[in-house]
């Protein structure tokens, strides 16, 4: 019978479901939020979806320990154990994370208006700050070339004609110090012929390695 009390359906089961329901409804907003903020650019579709059911999630378990110190604590635990685990990834996606189980922890505290309201404005805030403030187009261009070769000023013409702005990120050796591989941070001029870019900067860097990346692409989802 004992057994069976925990399959019964009472009040606060019906609760603990209808903040479920709640959460999952929030977390579409926050998800929503997220993909629009980010339309017509690459973003994580697996990110969407954590953010899409950590409501859910958030809003199920803390009527089970609202009222245990030492379940709230083990709690902390493992979200510093995954946090921890995860590879560091864009301060905007971890505050968004944030964000999302802070909304799912106030709905499953029965404030549904207040989580509601943070889902709201948040999101709005989210979605016009992401698509009004223009950021400089910032990429970083790795060039390898050989060891004798003074790359201070062999790329000086090609920079002027492609790009706005560029420095220097960082050099480092490889193949035994046989190359060299500097990084520079670039800004391309409008409409920039990125092939022809890099064709041209063959010629100079003897066909070595070159490549051309957005600093985002170097960065894993955070969950």
């Amino acid at each position: 019978m004992e057994i069976l009390n925990g399959f019964i359906i009472n009040d606060e089961v019906r609760s603990i479901l209808f903040s479920m329901c709640m959460g999952l409804i929030a977390g579409c907003g926050i998800a929503a939020g997220y993909v629009l903020a980010n339309k017509g650019k690459k973003f994580s579709k697996n990110f969407a979806v954590t953010v899409l059911l950590l409501p859910v999630i958030m809003a199920m378990i803390i009527p089970f320990i609202a009222t245990d110190l030492r379940k709230t604590l083990s709690l902390a635990g493992v979200f510093a154990l995954v946090r921890f685990r995860s590879i560091p990834g864009d301060s905007k996606d971890i505050l968004y994370t944030f964000f999302a189980a802070a909304a799912g922890l106030i709905i499953g505290l029965g404030s549904y208006f207040v989580g509601f309201v943070m889902v709201l404005v948040v999101s709005l805030a989210y979605v016009l700050i992401i698509r009004l403030w223009k950021v400089e187009d910032k990429q970083v261009l790795k060039i390898t070339i050989p060891e004798d070769m003074n790359y201070k000023d062999v790329f000086e013409d090609l920079f002027e004609k492609y790009l706005k702005k560029w420095a220097v990120k960082n050099v480092k050796t490889s193949n035994m110090g046989t190359l060299f591989t500097i990084s520079y941070w670039v800004q391309p001029k409008n409409e920039m012929d990125a092939k022809a870019f890099i064709d041209d900067l063959r010629t100079r860097n003897g066909n070595l390695n070159i490549i051309l990346e957005n600093p985002d692409d170097q960065l894993a989802p955070v969950l």
